[in-house]
């Protein structure tokens, strides 16, 4: 539900910032947002991305500016979980005149500099480490989705005045390995709070 209402007012920036568009009938542009996501490897999260963005658009069609009206089309691409196809799929954005990508996470490390130089801007949706966005070096990189840390942040906040008992047990993937650091910074200035890592 959250994604979904912080996905409007994205695409929305994003399609007033944007200024550009493909072709389209009766004097209407397109204007393309892609979707890169996993939707063969998880489907939950391919799908609730995708969901999101098209009731962005769907809110938002028609944009009208005193330049020109706007429609706004969502392309899904499947990143498959796989770096190199998100970044195939990045290209592939570029090639088809997008103006903006929401996507899941996966290999933004090496396709922002493929949207970077076609001035495209990239959200991130889900994963969530704090290294994805730094205004600094991926100027074109932004956060629809909250961070790891401010997750557990809110976590800790919420679980410590309890005083319960919390194990923390994260996978060996990048996303647990960011997820568990984020958790031991939270929980880090009551460790007591923490009965195993």
């Amino acid at each position: 539900m959250s994604l979904r209402r912080s996905t409007v007012p994205i695409l929305l920036l994003l399609v007033l910032l944007s200024g550009c568009g493909g072709g389209g009938e009766s004097g209407q542009k397109t204007l393309t947002i892609v979707v890169n996501a996993p939707f063969s490897k998880s489907p939950y999260v391919g799908e609730t991305i995708a969901r999101g963005v098209e009731l962005g658009a769907t809110v938002s069609n028609p944009v009208d500016t005193t330049a020109a009206t706007y429609r706004i089309r969502v392309k899904r691409l499947d990143n498959a979980l796989s770096p190199r196809k998100a970044i195939a799929n990045v290209r592939e954005a570029v090639a088809d005149g997008a103006v903006a990508i929401v996507d899941e996470g996966t290999g933004v490390d090496a396709s922002w500099r493929i949207a970077e130089n076609a001035k495209i801007p990239i959200g991130i949706t889900y994963q969530g480490g704090v290294g994805l966005v730094d205004p600094a070096t991926r100027p074109n990189v932004f956060r629809i989705a909250p961070t790891d840390r401010g997750i557990a942040f809110r976590l800790a906040e919420y679980l410590i005045p309890k005083r319960p008992n919390v194990a923390i047990l994260t996978d060996d993937s990048g996303y647990g390995d960011e997820g568990r650091a984020a958790l031991q910074r939270s929980f880090g200035s009551n460790p007591e709070a923490i009965a195993a890592i």
